[in-house]
C-alpha cells in the first residue's frame, strides 16, 4: 500500500498517476478536504505524530510513501523522513515547477518570517500590504498589520476564516479565493485594493508564483518573496511526474 500526501495540483497529479498504474494507495491530507478517488484510492485526514505515523505504516502494511504536500509544509517533511526512514521505506517526492529567481530590484528574497518583518519596517513602513502566504501566516505578520492597513488572501473555507477571526484579524479585510490564473485578474486585484507591496512564498508554478511575480512588477510594485525551504536529505526527488512513474514501475508492492 501507498501513502500519499497530497491537498495539492501535485497530489491531484498522484492520484492520476496511481489510478494508471492500477496500484492502491491512501491519500492523506491535514484537513478534511473534497477529493475525487476512483478504484484504488481510500481516503484519510487529520494530522500525524511521529508516533501515530509509525502506527499507521504499521496497521496499513505501508511499503512507500509519495510526498506531494505544499512545499513550506516543513513540519511534515521532517516527521515523514524520520518515521520512514526508520522503517527503512522510502519516500518520493512530487517536485513542483519553479520559476528562477528575479533579479529586478523590485523583487526580494527573504528566508524567515522575521526576515519579512524587519524588511517590511525598514523599507515599506506604512506601505498597504497584500499578505498571498497563507492563513496560518497570519498571526506571524501580527507587528506589521496591527499598525499598517493589510489584506490577505485566503481560502474561502470555515476553518482558514476561524483562523484568521482567532488571530484577530479584520474580517472585512479578508480576501476569499484561490490564486488568481491571469495576470490580469491579479493586476485587478492589486489595482482595486489599492496594494503598495506583497508579500508571497516561493510556492512554485501551481501556486501562481510567476503570475503574481508579474503582477507586481507591471505596476511597479514591490515584491518580497518567502524562499522555499530544503527539503530532507532522505527524500527521493521526482522532478515531473514522467519521473515518479519511473520510479513506481519496479515496485512491488
Amino acid at each position: 500500500m501507498i501513502l500519499v500526501f497530497g491537498g495539492t495540483t501535485e497530489g491531484k497529479k498522484v492520484i492520476q498517476l496511481l489510478e494508471k498504474l492500477q496500484l492502491p494507495y491512501i491519500y492523506s491530507t491535514k484537513t478534511e478536504i473534497t477529493v475525487a478517488l476512483k478504484s484504488y484510492g481510500t481516503y484519510r485526514f487529520g494530522a500525524f505524530s511521529e508516533e501515530s505515523l509509525s502506527q499507521f505504516i504499521a496497521e496499513n502494511q505501508i511499503t512507500y510513501c509519495i510526498h506531494a504536500s505544499h512545499p513550506f509544509a516543513t513540519v511534515l517533511h521532517e516527521t515523514i523522513a524520520r518515521v520512514f526512514e526508520k522503517h527503512s521505506l522510502p519516500v518520493f517526492r512530487l517536485q513542483r515547477e519553479y520559476p528562477a529567481h528575479s533579479t529586478s530590484k523590485n523583487v526580494h528574497y527573504v528566508s524567515e518570517y522575521p526576515d519579512v518583518i524587519s524588511l517590511l519596517k525598514e523599507k515599506f513602513s506604512k506601505k498597504r500590504l497584500l499578505g498571498l502566504t497563507g492563513v496560518q501566516t497570519i498571526e506571524k505578520l501580527t507587528d506589521y498589520w496591527k499598525t499598517n492597513l493589510s489584506y490577505f488572501r485566503i481560502l474561502d473555507r470555515q476553518s482558514s476564516i476561524d483562523i484568521a477571526v482567532k488571530s484577530n484579524f479584520p474580517l472585512a479585510q479578508l480576501i476569499l479565493g484561490y490564486p488568481n490564473t491571469k495576470v490580469s485578474d491579479e493586476i485587478a486585484l492589486y489595482k482595486e485594493k489599492k496594494i503598495e507591496v506583497v508579500l508571497t512564498k516561493e510556492s512554485g508554478n501551481s501556486g501562481s508564483l510567476s503570475i503574481k511575480i508579474a503582477a507586481a512588477e507591471s505596476l511597479g510594485i514591490p515584491i518580497i518573496i518567502i524562499k522555499k525551504p530544503s527539503l530532507p536529505p532522505y527524500f527521493q526527488l521526482a522532478a515531473n511526474v514522467s519521473v515518479l512513474e519511473s520510479f513506481l514501475k519496479p515496485l512491488k508492492l
